[in-house]
Formats: structure tokens, sequence, C-alpha cells
């Protein structure tokens, strides 16, 4: 392992808006161990994460993540699937100083398990489209853990997340879709991806070893469609985030894996995508993914998401709800697979979030679709259940993940239709602050109280040299445990 080169001061560093363009996957000069471009390309890259200038605009994008991170974790606690985790994980009985955000502390790989699975059992955390992964979840959740073991700063912290969020993007890049549509959790896949390059980062690990930890976790690639709408799901997340601690912990202790997994038409991509259609693209790093990021502001699906905006936008006067005669939702083909086949009558919040006719009908009903609309046990609401028995979903080619399309037609023959393209939280039509200082008061304003407001000022700031930030998370998380 090399020591981390000294991060650069703003003013020691012209910083711009693109990062390193002359890394790719035909540079020249592959790192000893790592013989194949694309892996070369992101092992040198991640390599450089801890002398690398962040561009303010990353930085924020970085902070605005870590806040909706903490959000979503804090309005868990109550989660079955949460408390399971955390349980065992305190039953490894692993040594170190990582925060359980439930209460404790723990080996880093393991916190970042429990922390990870918090992370992502609201389904309410974001998303990065083209690779169709929740990156926050299990990066924040590996890179905090981690962090905390090893000692290291949050301007080290926020440099290692980036660099693994940049790497999840690169390694899931147009793939996301395609891997969904095959049964697999993108997730589960190219996080793993995310959080094994943040640790490296964080370890200070020279190109080799990092492309052997990334190597580790693309051979613990996991994670199934056929497990939404359970305990899994969120389980997919923390697994990604334990495992890419791992991966690094091994490389950096000389373990040595297969190094050309995420070459274009390599074993990766050969094994998820068997009939050769979509493939591994040559890592780019000329743009930052990460100002590509989506922030979800409802607690289900993001897949439900624009119908979800068109549907609340047409919301007729309470009144008015019994003479609406049909409901049409038309989306992009993964949202009719993943969510526009279900019954439109759950039996709990974890089915609920992935019911497409579901949260159309809370929407139609002026609900907010937050965290409460899902909570367990779920309520059975007899006036939206049957808003939702009159829903079609389509599959409509003109509409992907971020837009789609709702129209309602009345008894008296009117109709009303609206588009959402793109739906709230997407690029082109991003969260702000005050739209993410909203979300987060309501997921941890019951947990902190009055602190809730010093908590959210004191995250924005992560990483800017006063280190208040993860004093600030392991206060919240005594919260928690109160």
């Amino acid at each position: 392992m090399e020591a981390k080169p000294a991060r650069p001061s703003a003013a020691d560093a012209h910083v711009d808006t693109h990062i390193d363009t002359h890394i790719d996957a035909h540079s020249s000069g592959a790192p000893p161990g790592v013989a194949h471009p694309n892996g070369a390309a992101i092992a040198r890259y991640v390599a450089g994460a801890p002398a690398r200038p962040l561009p303010p605009e990353v930085r924020e994008a970085a902070r605005l993540c870590l806040v909706d991170w903490v959000a979503v974790c804090t309005g868990a606690q109550a989660e079955g699937a949460a408390a399971i985790v955390r349980s065992v994980a305190q039953a490894l009985h692993t040594r170190g100083r990582s925060t359980l955000l439930l209460g404790g502390e723990a080996a880093a790989a393991a916190a970042a398990l429990a922390n990870g699975t918090l992370a992502h059992c609201l389904d309410f955390d974001d998303t990065y489209v083209s690779a169709n992964t929740h990156t926050s979840a299990p990066v924040w959740a590996a890179t905090l853990a981690l962090g905390e073991e090893i000692g290291a700063s949050e301007e080290d912290m926020l440099a290692a997340f980036v660099a693994g969020f940049e790497t999840s993007a690169r390694v899931g890049h147009g793939l996301g879709e395609a891997v969904t549509q095959r049964g697999f959790h993108a997730t589960g896949v190219f996080g793993r991806q995310g959080a094994a390059a943040a640790s490296c980062a964080l370890l200070g690990l020279e190109a080799g070893a990092v492309g052997h930890a990334l190597g580790l976790a693309a051979t613990q690639a996991g994670g199934l469609v056929g497990s939404f709408g359970t305990m899994a799901k969120p389980f997919h997340a923390g697994k990604a985030a334990m495992d890419g601690v791992l991966s690094a912990q091994l490389a950096a202790a000389g373990f040595a894996a297969a190094t050309g997994l995420l070459e274009t038409g390599g074993a990766l991509e050969r094994a998820l995508i068997q009939d050769g259609a979509h493939h591994v693209a040559a890592a780019d790093f000329g743009r930052w993914a990460i100002l590509d990021n989506s922030i979800k502001l409802y607690a289900a699906c993001h897949l439900t998401h624009p119908a979800v905006d068109a549907a609340r936008a047409l919301a007729p006067a309470p009144g008015q709800l019994a003479a609406i005669r049909s409901v049409r939702a038309r989306v992009g083909a993964l949202a009719r697979q993943v969510t526009g086949g279900k019954s439109g009558a759950p039996d709990s919040g974890l089915q609920a979030k992935f019911d497409l006719k579901y949260c159309v009908a809370l929407a139609l009903h002026g609900r907010a679709l937050s965290a409460a609309d899902f909570a367990e046990p779920l309520a059975r609401d007899e006036a939206v259940l049957a808003t939702a028995a009159k829903v079609q979903v389509e599959a409509d080619a003109r509409f992907g993940f971020a837009s789609g399309e709702v129209e309602l037609a009345f008894a008296d023959g009117q109709t009303l239709s609206l588009q959402a393209d793109p739906a709230r939280g997407h690029p082109g039509n991003p969260v702000r602050w005050q739209d993410m200082r909203e979300k987060f008061e309501a997921l941890v304003e019951p947990a902190a109280g009055s602190l809730t407001g010093e908590i959210f000022d004191c995250l924005r700031s992560f990483g800017d040299g006063r280190g208040k930030g993860l004093a600030t998370i392991r206060r919240l998380s005594s919260a928690l445990q109160a």
C-alpha cells in the first residue's frame, strides 16, 4: 500500500469541470498486474483520487448525496430489515470504531453492511439512471465506515466517495436497464464497484492493487430483481457496501483477482448480458457523472415517479375522484416490467413501493408518497384501492426511465392528460437544496427534534475543513438509540 499524497487546496490547483480527460480505456502504460485497457483506466483514475481536486459543483453534488443518505437512513430507523441486519452485524462481534447508525460500533465491513442496508430500506435514496443504480446507499456506507476505521479526514472521504460514484457510473453506464431486464439488481452489481473504488481511494492503493479490488468486487456481483418488494432488496445495497470494503482490504493485503472482468466483451458483461445485445462502454472520465445523479422526492421505486408527477398535477378535487372512469399510465418498458404488472392492492408497504397502479392512485388522492404512506403495517384505504383498480399501465416507446404520461377519463366523457418529462429530481428538473431541506426535515425531525436544522447545516458543509460532519453523524446515531 502506498501512502496517500496530500490533497492540493483550491488555492493551489486550477479546478475545471472535466476529469483528467487523458485517462481513457485506450491509454498506454497499463499499471503492473492490470493488463486490460478498461480496467487499467479505471484503476488509474481511482488511484489518483486522493490528489484530484474537485470542482465546487462536484463537491456540492457529493454533499447533496450525503445529506440525502443520512435522511433516508434516519427515516428507516423503524424498518424491520434494518434492525435485523444491525443485530446480526453486532452479533459478529467484530472489533472496530465504525458507527452503526442504529447504535454501537463495529469493524468497517460490518458497519457498511448494516448502514448500507438501512440506507435502502425506504427505497427513497438516489439513483444514477444510466446505470439504474442506487449509488449512494452502498458507496457512502462503505466510505464512512472505512473512513472512520482508518481515521480519514472528511476531505478524504468526500474525494473517495466521488471516486466511487464515478467508477460505479462508468462500469454501469448504459447497462442499467439491460441488467435489470435480465433479472439482476443493478445496485448489487455496479454499487459493489463503487464501494470498492471508494475504499481503495481511502486506503491509498496504487493502481495495480485497485485492479485486483475491482476484480474481487466484480466476482461478487449479485442481487435479483425477483427480490424486489422484500427485505432482500435493501440487503443488496448493504452487501454491496460490505463487499466493496472487503475487496479493498483484501487487495491491500496482497490478494489477487482477475483483472480483465470489466472490459468490453469481458467476463462480467458476458455473465450478465448473455445475448450480447449490450456492452460495457470504454471508460471515459471526460465529465462528472455525479452531476447527472437523480434524487428521489417520493418514497417509491424511481420508475414510478414520472407517472406520480403527472398524477399529482392532474389530481382532481376530492369530490370528483369517484367520477374518474379510468386511468391510463403510459410509461417506459422497464417501468411497465418492474412496476406495472402489480395488482394495485399491495399487502405491505414493501410491495406498495413497486406497484405503479397503487402509487398513481395515492398521487390522485393528493398523497405526498412520503415514507409515512408506505409505513408498515400498510394502512388500507378503500378509496385509494378503488382508484388503483381503475389504473391501466401501458408500455410506450416515447417514454423512458424519467418520463411518462397519465390520462384521466371521467364519467361525463371529459379526458385530461399530462406528461412528465423529466420527472422531478432528474437532470433537467433537479432537486434544489430547499427541496432537500424539506425532505430531510420530514425524515429526520421525528428522531432529532430541534437538532434537525443544525444537523442539516453541518452535513451540508461536510469536508470543508472544520470536521463537524462526522461528529454530527455520531450525535444523530446517539439520538436514534434514545
